[in-house]
């Protein structure tokens, strides 16, 4: 029996986000942040949030320390609707946390990583994750022990009859090694960015970049921040513009349009609808402060689409 619409694996930790921030650091100065805000981090926790806000029965996996900031993830999760039987406790490793300095247009982030270091395979509870309909992992160059053992995993859970997404994430090693691809093969939708599909792919031609990736996911879809998305698949393209909206805030836009895209995914839509599920969901993220408390209900994003429907952000 199947409990869950999605099981998310992944990294948890805290983000302290700095906002209304005129300038980046320089070594040896002092500058304000007007704006300060202390809540459950990363794109796997605040993806799983977001498809609890939409309506979706979403699960857990992941690790955490026995400290302050874990209580914060977890008690974040549970009050969001997130079940987190299948997230691990540890005495020995620190929760992780990732300052964010936010700007309207893009953002800056520093991490220390805690526990999400040593979150691996053999912390996977399949029985517990074999209970979803749906598998999706985000941070995947984040994760070094997860990481050696992803093939593996994305392999078990189609062999389930799962199907699954992934978010691959910044490598902060910026080596961009290509163990990714013989992940890819397991993987329904892939969502990179349109600077992590350069990197993965390794031109430095956009087209080529997601030609190559759609030779090996099943679906592709590229976010481009301002400049919207693309959707490719061996034999679709299709393009997305994205909703005027004043922005405030891109921390988790990504991660909103993602959950926006894969609801109307799960649900059975045609591939120009999660598109733009996906566009309206990010948009209304940035208009708020946060993370993983600006992305929309269902009835919001259903209603901002509904007022927007004049709006033909689908190009031709």
């Amino acid at each position: 029996m199947k409990n869950f619409d999605v099981v998310v694996v992944g990294e948890l930790n805290a983000d302290l986000i700095l906002g209304d921030i005129t300038s980046f650091p320089e070594i040896g100065k002092e500058i304000i942040a007007e704006q300060m805000t202390l809540t459950m981090g990363s794109a796997s926790a605040i993806f799983a949030t977001n498809m609890a806000r939409l309506g979706m029965q979403v699960g857990f996996v992941g690790k955490l320390g026995r400290d302050s900031l874990g209580d914060l993830v977890m008690d974040t999760l549970l009050n969001r609707g997130v079940d987190i039987t299948g997230v691990f406790v540890s005495d020995e490793d620190k929760t992780g946390i990732t300052v964010v300095m936010s700007y309207p247009e893009d953002y800056a982030m520093l991490t220390y990583m805690g526990a999400m270091e040593k979150f691996g395979l053999e912390d996977v509870d399949f029985e517990y994750l074999f209970q979803g309909k749906h598998m999706h992992l985000a941070s995947y160059y984040l994760q070094p022990k997860l990481r050696s053992g992803c093939k593996e995993l994305f392999k078990k859970c189609k062999e389930a009859g799962m199907s699954t997404s992934l978010d691959p994430g910044w490598d902060p090693a910026e080596g961009w090694e290509k163990d990714i691809f013989e992940v890819l093969q397991y993987v329904d939708v892939f969502l990179p960015n349109k600077q992590e599909a350069l990197h993965i792919s390794g031109t430095s031609d956009f087209n080529q970049a997601i030609d190559t990736l759609s030779q090996h996911a099943t679906i592709v879809v590229v976010t481009q921040g301002s400049e919207g998305s693309i959707l490719k698949t061996k034999d679709t393209s299709i393009q997305a513009k994205v909703y005027s909206v004043k922005s405030v805030d891109t921390t988790g836009a990504g991660d909103s349009f993602n959950t926006g895209f894969l609801y109307q995914w799960l649900k059975g839509g045609d591939l120009k609808k999660c598109l733009i599920y996906g566009s309206g969901a990010g948009a209304i993220a940035t208009t708020k402060m946060g993370g993983s408390t600006a992305s929309p209900t269902i009835k919001e994003l259903q209603e901002f689409l509904k007022k927007r429907h004049k709006e033909k952000i689908i190009k031709k």
